[in-house]
């Protein structure tokens, strides 16, 4: 199991929550510091990872990175490996912004041809 991808997707879910990785993981009851435990090479149990997933809404395989990664994401997950923390949170933080900001935000019509 890749931990820095389960403790990637961990924050990427909860920010598509709008929930902080320590309030989900509370909820979840796998612990306050499931995530930052996972940072510091801790391996988590798999009942706990699929807890979490199950309170995220997501497949435990979603959660642990074993879906495969669309061609398209691999720049970005080759730049994310090369980021320590404080650059991966700015660029959660950056990807956030652009979404909020509704700009750069998929039309319908762009979605539509992409699930042709």
């Amino acid at each position: 199991m890749d931990k820095e991808l389960l403790a990637f997707n961990i924050r990427k879910y909860c920010a598509a929550r709008n929930q902080k990785p320590t309030i989900a993981c509370t909820a979840a009851g796998v612990g306050r510091s499931f995530v930052s435990d996972i940072d510091r090479g801790r391996s988590p149990s798999v009942a706990a990872v699929a807890d979490l997933a199950a309170y995220l809404g997501v497949s435990t395989s979603d959660l642990v990175g074993d879906a495969q990664t669309p061609a398209e994401l691999a720049p970005l997950s080759a730049a994310w490996a090369e980021l320590n923390e404080e650059g991966r949170e700015r660029l959660i933080a950056y990807a956030e912004d652009l979404v909020a900001g509704g700009r750069y935000i998929k039309s319908d019509s762009d979605r539509m041809e992409k699930e042709a």
